[in-house]
């Protein structure tokens, strides 16, 4: 397996991106109540569509050529590439404004494999400081943040995500915008690119998160 990195400018205009849980369950064939729980192994998955030009020199008229390019290298499920969530790439505007961040930056607090949450400093007291929706990053996955997290008088925010990390992530080490997860391709026809002359080229890719690696 090798890691393909995501092409420049090769932008999807219809995104999904979310997180499947992992559930297991019985029922009772007697009375059909049902028994439900939660696993250990969410995962994210992803679907992006493009439409491009597929003989021009750049840009959007290259659109055709640059994802036949990257079909190819990723070899159906063989090779992975990280993708983030196009739709919120970084924070939102809130009702309260974008977070208030001293000329110190953001630095975060060590967190362990297995944490729901993290230490986010470098903010004004007592400001807003990441919101619900938003990603955060720092182990190789992406993590969504569950609730809006206001900074203390000290400038620290706590900033609680799902899914669980999945590794250690060290002091100052966290991602704040552009937060991927690493993807493998579902299926071995992505690449079927039937074009109508002078016409756009339609793609519509389907991914799953690579879970190798992790325990």
């Amino acid at each position: 397996m090798a890691d393909i990195e995501w092409p420049g400018g090769v932008v999807p205009f219809r995104v999904s991106y979310y997180l499947q849980p992992h559930v297991g369950g019985t029922e009772s064939p007697f009375n059909r109540q049902r028994k439900t729980y939660e696993l250990s192994a969410p995962r994210w998955l992803c679907r992006l569509s493009f439409r491009g030009g597929y003989d021009g020199p750049s840009g959007a008229a290259a659109m055709g050529a640059y994802l036949d390019a990257l079909i190819v290298q990723l070899r159906g499920g063989v090779n992975r590439v990280p993708i983030h969530d196009f739709r919120r790439p970084t924070w939102r505007r809130s009702r309260w404004g974008r977070p208030v961040v001293t000329n110190a930056g953001l630095a975060n607090e060590a967190a362990v494999k297995g944490a729901t949450s993290i230490v986010v400093t470098g903010y004004a007291a007592h400001s807003y400081a990441y919101g619900v929706g938003d990603y955060i990053g720092g182990d190789g996955r992406s993590h969504l943040v569950r609730a809006d997290a206001w900074a203390d008088e000290f400038g620290k925010a706590t900033v609680s995500f799902d899914p669980p990390l999945a590794a250690d992530v060290a002091a100052s080490a966290a991602i704040y915008s552009e937060v991927t997860s690493w993807f493998t391709l579902v299926g071995d026809d992505a690449g079927m690119n039937e074009t109508e002359v002078g016409e756009l080229t339609p793609y519509t890719l389907d991914f799953i998160e690579d879970l190798n690696g992790y325990d």
